[in-house]
């Protein structure tokens, strides 16, 4: 019994337990880290299974077959395909890819790239499925958490956007272009804000007024925004927001395809009186005549041929151009379709020539 305390009291015996204490926990972290490790491969394989296809041509599945190295060759290939909007081929190659690709680390990139085309060819609950999985593994991805975010978006999910868009914060907190990317985040969170009041069924409409206009003056680039959802369910206040905030210095350009469908009954000139620029749009349909010139070309060209002078008749049209990337769209948006850039769009008029009746 001497000798059994004896080695109980011992150190070296106390460091012999600790030694196997630490290796056995060191085992079973090594143990479960390569358990995970093995169960995201299978859910990525399993990812890629999940989706059928048709087969790829011969020529490209014998060089997927016989090649060295053939991912760079094929990822370009399908971004081509992409980028030429032949979606479902670049689609064919991606999953393929993903079918020769043993590695889970090597699927990443390929899924990524699924995903986008997934998500630009409108298939946005595969798109999201994919995100999510990469996530699952890689959740400091900013380039998917930022696709995740647009696809929640683009599902009318405005909150799960939003609480994306607080991981991404997270994320560019502390690095070297924080200042600029405090920003977009800033402005992605005040346009996903407004647009879940917009469709917000539980605040009423006073309360919900009140609100969009409280972010309005905090963000005064989703105005063109606010002012569309108020000329649709409150009439009132959204022609009591033109008289204050379209002062004379104010530039109405974009503001003008607001104001131009209304019929002459529905406007209220005389809360307009002091708004000189809006009163011009009204000059151009003929629903003032007191002759004064428009300070917009395109209104005034349409003033000029409305005041009878002339056989001519026109009007005008409208189109979207992105600030950012100079793409024209035939319909607004506060993000851009092509490279997803916030703000409100430049509105290009277009004269076009019309019948005399």
């Amino acid at each position: 019994m001497r000798d059994i305390a004896f080695i109980y009291r011992d150190p070296l015996f106390g460091i012999t337990i600790l030694i196997a204490i630490i290796a056995i926990v060191a085992l079973a972290d090594y143990s479960r880290n390569r358990y995970r490790s093995k169960k995201r491969s299978q859910s990525l394989k399993n990812l890629a299974k999940s989706y059928e296809y048709g087969g790829l041509s011969d020529g490209v599945m014998e060089f997927l077959a016989l090649a060295n190295n053939p991912i760079p060759t094929l990822m370009f290939l399908a971004q081509t395909y992409a980028k030429s909007g032949d979606s479902e081929q670049a689609i064919k190659i991606y999953l393929s890819m993903l079918e020769k690709t043993l590695e889970a680390k090597d699927k990443i990139p390929i899924l990524e790239a699924l995903g986008i085309t997934y998500f630009n060819a409108g298939f946005l609950q595969r798109a999201k499925t994919i995100f999510i999985e990469i996530l699952k593994s890689y959740p400091r991805n900013s380039s998917t958490l930022s696709y995740l975010m647009r696809t929640y978006e683009s599902m009318g999910e405005y909150k799960k956007a939003l609480e994306v868009l607080d991981c991404l914060d997270e994320l560019e907190f502390g690095t070297d272009t924080k200042n600029n990317a405090n920003s977009e985040i800033a402005d992605n969170k005040n346009y996903l804000y407004l647009m879940m009041l917009i469709n917000e069924n539980f605040l009423s409409l006073e309360q919900k007024q009140s609100q969009i206009l409280a972010l309005s003056k905090k963000a005064p680039s989703l105005q063109k925004m606010v002012l569309q959802y108020l000329k649709t369910y409150a009439p009132a206040l959204f022609w009591e927001q033109i008289a204050t905030q379209m002062t004379p210095r104010r530039d109405v350009r974009n503001f003008i395809d607001l104001l131009w469908d209304f019929p002459k009954e529905q406007i209220p000139f005389d809360s307009l009186k002091d708004s000189q620029s809006v009163l011009d749009i009204y000059r151009a349909k003929d629903y003032i005549s007191d002759q004064k010139e428009c300070h917009i070309f395109e209104l005034e060209i349409l003033r000029v041929l409305s005041s009878g002078t002339t056989h001519f008749q026109a009007d005008i049209d409208f189109e979207y151009r992105c600030h950012s990337c100079k793409s024209i769209f035939p319909f607004d948006a506060y993000r851009c379709p092509t490279c997803s850039e916030l703000g409100m769009m430049d509105l290009v008029l277009k004269l076009r020539r019309t019948k005399k009746l």
